[in-house]
Order: C-alpha cells, then sequence, then structure tokens
C-alpha cells in the first residue's frame, strides 16, 4: 500500500519534538495490537457489533499518526457493523491486520532511526 502511513501527520500533532512523536507512536502501536487482538475474537464470534466499536476505536487513533487509508478501513467497518452488514464488516475486519503490518513497520523503521 503506498499511501500506509504519513509521519508528518505524526510530526505534526507531537510539534516536532522527537520525544513526543516516539510516544504517541508507541501509544498507537500499543492501542492497535489491543484492537486487533480484540477484532480476532470478535471475527472468531461473529460478534459484529464488537467489530464496530473497534473500528470505531481506532480510526481517530489511526488519523492521528497519519494512517488514513487504515483510518478509512476501520470507518468502512464501522458503518458496515452500524447497517448490520456482517459478511462486509467481518470481511473488512480481517483485513486490518495486514494492513497494520507496513504501518507498524515504517513507524519501527521511522523511531529506529531517531535520536534517543
Amino acid at each position: 500500500m503506498s499511501h500506509a502511513l504519513d509521519l508528518s501527520v505524526l510530526d505534526a500533532l507531537a510539534n516536532h519534538d522527537a520525544a513526543k512523536v516516539r510516544k504517541y507512536a508507541l501509544l498507537f502501536m500499543q492501542s492497535l495490537d489491543d484492537v486487533l487482538a480484540k477484532i480476532d475474537v470478535a471475527i472468531l464470534s461473529k460478534d459484529i457489533a464488537k467489530l464496530g466499536a473497534m473500528g470505531h476505536r481506532a480510526k481517530s487513533t489511526a488519523l492521528n499518526v497519519g494512517a488514513a487509508d487504515f483510518a478509512q478501513q476501520c470507518l468502512l467497518l464501522e458503518r458496515a457493523a452500524h447497517d448490520q452488514k456482517d459478511a462486509v464488516a467481518l470481511e473488512i475486519a480481517q483485513t486490518l491486520r495486514q494492513l497494520y503490518v507496513p504501518i507498524q513497520q515504517a513507524i519501527t523503521q521511522h523511531l529506529a532511526s531517531q535520536p534517543t
């Protein structure tokens, strides 16, 4: 995915403070790891309401770090769950982890290149 992450959004959010960028990035990854674990459980139990709630939770967080495409998928998940389009919600939910991998890698790489 070519637009997986725009780190300038995270940098602006942190006012270009390297320590804040690191803090926000790590909080984002921790939050997304938790959300994706809950999504995995919700997929297995076909808990569409939980999928919608997790899509909602991840959407704003993803936007804050510059993961706009991921946030868009979270919005679509939230809407599908709200509209009771169970098959669509499940399909979107099953793609989120693979969408997150390049974001996580880019953040990790970015943090590794920053002075500590």
